[in-house]
């Protein structure tokens, strides 16, 4: 089986966190039930960036990605 590997530094981390769990109280609070979505973007001459989408979107900036 392949997987998809995706680097995060730790405050790409800490912030992809505090996002979702700011997602999960906006859902409770408003007695909903919602996921996320994790958008991997990437252009031809090797840019790659990482959004959350979970009540808005947040853009955690340039990552490192492989399949293996």
């Amino acid at each position: 089986m392949k997987k998809i590997s995706i680097e995060l530094a730790d405050e790409q981390h800490a912030k992809m966190m505090e996002h979702l769990q700011k997602g999960q109280k906006m859902n409770i609070d408003s007695e909903t039930f919602s996921g996320f979505s994790i958008n991997l973007n990437c252009v031809e001459f090797g840019f790659s960036w990482l959004e959350i989408e979970m009540n808005g979107i947040l853009n955690l900036g340039d990552v490192n990605w492989k399949i293996e």
